[in-house]
């Protein structure tokens, strides 16, 4: 069962990452564009900071979180975990995994609530285009719902492997171990 949930969050994750990755490039292109028509036909796209800003960034940043959390690429204060002994780095890495999936958990209700309430009612943000207010919100809800899965599947894993005695999920790298 863990073998097959840590496989669905991988793809989850993978398929999350390709939109953040195509977001990035979408940044890019349309930053560049953007000079260009500024300073060669004195046109620049009104749209462009609205898409980027309430798009594309959130997208950037959410749907890169939780496979860089996958992968121990986040940053992480260490200081005391070095002189701690496995069974404590676990508890350790349960209640704060468990912490911080609550918190993500309100992330994804609020702004879940907030994306339905803006759909049902119309809601857009005006500028040079109308853009529909609920996607922002939406995708804020659908990328903390993927890092407080990985959040709560990690302290499951560090739960039990305390419990069993067996490391079910390695305990995260310290940057001597590099």
């Amino acid at each position: 069962m863990i073998a097959r949930n840590r496989a669905l969050m991988a793809a989850l994750e993978r398929i999350l990452r390709a939109i953040g990755v195509a977001c990035l490039l979408a940044v890019m292109a349309i930053v560049f564009c953007d000079v260009g028509a500024r300073y060669l036909m004195n046109a620049p796209f009104p749209w462009s900071y609205e898409l980027i800003g309430m798009y594309l960034m959130p997208a950037m940043f959410y749907f890169a979180v939780s496979d860089t959390l996958a992968a121990d690429h986040h940053i992480a204060v260490d200081l005391l975990r070095p002189a701690m002994p496995p069974w404590l780095a676990r508890g350790v890495e349960v209640l704060g995994g468990l912490a911080m999936a609550g918190v993500f958990s309100v992330i994804v209700w609020l702004f879940a609530s907030s994306s339905l309430e803006k759909w049902a009612s119309g809601a857009v943000v005006m500028g040079a285009v109308e853009w529909p207010s609920w996607i922002p919100d939406a995708i804020v809800a659908l990328g903390s719902a993927v890092i407080a899965l990985r959040l709560l599947g990690r302290a499951v894993g560090h739960a039990l492997s305390l419990v069993t005695g067996k490391a079910l999920i390695a305990l995260p790298a310290r940057v001597e171990d590099h």
